[in-house]
């Protein structure tokens, strides 16, 4: 392609060629006469001003499309990162709630392992203390029915009945409380707590992971 010199300027059947676009040896009278600008240097070989424009637009067309390739490209990244993110959560999520049912039903085994003995004790306080309420009501209707003479005498009556009630639920609060005392069962209960920490840790972690990955979109 030859193309009018910088400071030239032609007059052809075309019209003006200005300087930077595209000329041709049609363009004058014969090719003796081309060939002579192009010896001065008036033409010369190269690009024309509209393919250089047309190159440039196409050079920053394809930069731009690299640039919004690479821009989604990353986006997908971040996407799919993100997804298994929430995945690794939901895992951790689903181990924690497993570690945390294996330590409540080591702590209930444990607990289940009490002594006979024990449980009998318990079984008894139980039902001394419902013997004690038992007499606490029966005290109070009678101090209803009391004679005048005889309200004193009912009072202390429903008084001790009600301290007998007080003392059982004390012995059956320290015969309960001695079972929670063991070390074996205090250690299963701090790994069950501790199992617990672990499943709200992973439910706060897996809805932190969730609500990245709907920003991502």
């Amino acid at each position: 392609m030859y193309v009018v010199a910088k400071g030239n300027s032609f007059i052809t059947h075309r019209g003006v060629i200005k300087p930077g676009e595209e000329i041709k040896e049609n363009d004058f009278a014969d090719r003796a006469t081309f060939l002579k600008r192009v010896a001065k240097g008036r033409i010369v070989a190269g690009k024309s001003n509209e393919q250089i424009e047309k190159e440039s637009r196409e050079k920053q067309s394809a930069a731009e499309k690299a640039k919004k390739e690479a821009g989604e490209k990353k986006k997908q990244e971040a996407k799919t990162k993100i997804a298994e993110q929430v995945k690794i959560a939901e895992t951790a999520l689903k181990n924690a709630q497993e570690a945390h049912a294996l330590a409540k039903s080591a702590a209930d085994n444990l607990l289940g392992k009490t002594t006979e003995e024990r449980k009998q004790q318990i079984a008894g306080i139980v039902e001394k203390t419902k013997e004690c309420e038992k007499a606490v009501k029966e005290s109070e209707a009678a101090l209803e029915k009391a004679m005048p003479e005889q309200k004193d005498a009912a009072e202390k009556s429903m008084m001790a009945a009600m301290e007998a009630v007080d003392t059982a639920k004390k012995e059956l609060k320290e015969a309960e409380a001695a079972v929670e005392e063991l070390p074996e069962y205090k250690k299963a209960l701090e790994e069950l707590a501790s199992a617990a920490d672990a499943v709200i840790n992973a439910e706060v972690n897996l809805a932190e992971a969730k609500e990245a990955a709907a920003k991502a979109g």
